[in-house]
């Protein structure tokens, strides 16, 4: 029997076709495969986490650690996350529960009824929160900005040598920078920051 071989494809998409078509796999890709359906069978049974699961997996089939946890993600990828899917089937269920629970309660005018229906209604799909996909606005940070000014560079003569405009602009800064040194502890040592009067254009 020929066995079904695609170089280009992945290990992953060879096992795909397998179970959807029934090819035949390598007898390598087989061994993997083997493991892949017992992570995707110890994670269904009593949802084990992936720690749990990885365990097993490297007791059972000796394999290192890391391979355990790349047989799981990749089994997920494969066969689908059972419990994420899990927690989506009990999530439809609770809201057609509280919406049948609503038409209940409302068929024998009972308020409260109602009221317990909607409020199981609403924790069920979150709609007491903000809207998860959001970023929580308070936990940005804005960038940090960081002005370098080399002092030097207004005392030598190749100051003069830059376009007026903007040995202009560069004074103006250089004197808003230190109305601000002055009123911090670094006040007292402003002489270490002073420039050549000479090189403002009024002194000239």
């Amino acid at each position: 029997m020929n066995t079904y071989q695609i170089p280009a494809s992945t290990l992953t998409e060879r096992l795909r076709l397998h179970y959807i078509e029934g090819r035949e796999v390598a007898p390598e890709d087989q061994e993997v495969m083997i493991r892949w359906e017992a992570a995707h069978a110890i994670i269904l049974g009593d949802s084990q986490n992936d720690r749990n699961a990885a365990t097993i997996l490297m007791k059972r089939f000796g394999i290192s650690e890391s391979t355990a946890y790349r047989d799981i993600r990749l089994s997920k990828n494969l066969f689908g996350d059972v419990r994420a899917s899990t927690r989506d089937a009990l999530r439809y269920m609770v809201t057609q529960w509280a919406i049948d629970l609503y038409h209940m309660a409302k068929e024998i005018k009972d308020l409260k009824g109602m009221e317990r229906a909607l409020e199981r209604l609403t924790k069920a799909n979150n709609l007491d929160k903000d809207d998860m996909d959001l970023p929580d606005a308070s936990k940005i940070q804005p960038p940090v900005q960081l002005l370098s000014i080399n002092f030097n560079l207004i005392n030598s003569p190749r100051f003069k040598l830059i376009d007026e405009a903007a040995q202009k602009a560069l004074l103006e800064l250089y004197d808003q920078v230190m109305q601000q040194i002055v009123i911090t502890p670094l006040g007292e040592y402003t002489d270490f920051f002073e420039i050549d009067d000479s090189n403002r254009p009024n002194t000239q």
